[in-house]
């Protein structure tokens, strides 16, 4: 059964999570860190200015999503985070990178991870919240330094289909100083009337604002535009990169045969969902798409969900239903009732 969480407060106000697990994050340093970068992300990397952050996917060469990860420029080094946090993770993603980096190449990878504790801020809030924090001194826009060590990623408020996200901002406070730094800020969240989220709250979050996410909708079954992120992680315009060519062929050549959706169920369970799950039309019961995440949720009235639907299936107000009798509606992106 389903956990209810009323995640209102930090669509309104702010929410922040606290993850039971440091996010994974990598540094990449030496004189070739962006060449080298730039021959295995989507995203144009060389072309990145020092301070920004931008999102971007490591593809197969049949363009098919490996890892995701924020891309941040430092002066000094590349910070890469991909959405991992277990060491097991970690270990693969750095594996993925040194299959290419090759002797000659003046590239140094580094696992931060161990260093810091992870948090996330969101909702409309999150930056006035999360300013406090933040090196008054720095210059940086999307990665800013913290005045007392860490960094803070600010992720850009589009996502799928450039549905707005919301603010969310990642954090990685130095592990020493974390939990007294992370109390000040629950204390000042709480206090502007926002909420504590647990790891079940902050996916109620990303569910009802449309937000793809690692392992779910972001794994080797789908590309880029599937999901709706080509235009926030992929460059059309740089040079060879592992997977360009599928990439390429499917923006200028081809057209999607499916792609990400918000689901909404219809009606009350007739029995326990499991994911992923088929989804089939409901007038003949062809295979129609597949059910990737599904929450419950107090702001959107109801179980809502993400999927990933055949073309002639996604319009919005398509009836789904899976092989027991659960019946659905497909919904735009993002699921919050419109104002």
């Amino acid at each position: 059964m389903m956990t209810t969480i009323d995640t209102r407060p930090s669509h309104i106000r702010a929410g922040l999570h606290i993850a039971p697990r440091t996010r994974v994050l990598v540094s990449v340093s030496g004189d070739d860190r962006a060449s080298f970068l730039q021959g295995l992300l989507c995203q144009d990397v060389a072309g990145q200015k020092t301070g920004t952050l931008r999102y971007g996917f490591f593809l197969s060469p049949k363009a098919r999503i490996l890892f995701d990860s924020w891309i941040g420029v430092l002066p000094d080094r590349i910070l890469l985070s991909p959405s991992l946090f277990s060491k097991e993770d970690e270990e693969a993603f750095l594996a993925h990178l040194k299959k290419y980096l090759f002797f000659r190449t003046k590239a140094t990878l580094s696992s931060e991870t161990g260093a810091f504790i992870s948090a996330s801020l969101v909702g409309p809030e999150a930056l006035a919240l999360a300013t406090p924090l933040f090196d008054p001194e720095a210059e940086e826009e999307g990665v800013r330094r913290l005045s007392e060590g860490g960094f803070a990623f600010l992720r850009p408020g589009i996502g799928a289909f450039d549905a707005d996200t919301g603010g969310w901002i990642d954090l990685w406070l130095p592990a020493e100083k974390a939990g007294d730094r992370l109390k000040g800020l629950e204390e000042r969240v709480l206090s502007r009337g926002g909420q504590r989220l647990d790891d079940t709250g902050i996916e109620v979050y990303r569910v009802e604002r449309g937000i793809p996410a690692v392992p779910f909708e972001l794994n080797e079954s789908h590309f880029p535009a599937e999901a709706g992120l080509d235009t926030l992680a992929v460059s059309y315009n740089k040079g060879c990169y592992v997977g360009q060519e599928p990439v390429t062929r499917l923006k200028f050549q081809g057209q999607l045969s499916r792609k990400l959706v918000g689901i909404r169920l219809d009606g009350p369970f007739v029995s326990e969902v499991t994911l992923p799950r088929h989804l089939l039309a409901s007038n003949d019961n062809t295979e129609a798409g597949t059910l990737t995440s599904l929450v419950s949720s107090v702001v959107c009235g109801g179980p809502v969900g993400l999927a990933y639907v055949k073309r002639g299936h996604w319009d919005s107000g398509e009836p789904l239903i899976d092989g027991e009798g659960n019946r659905f509606e497909v919904s735009e992106l993002p699921l919050l009732p419109r104002e």
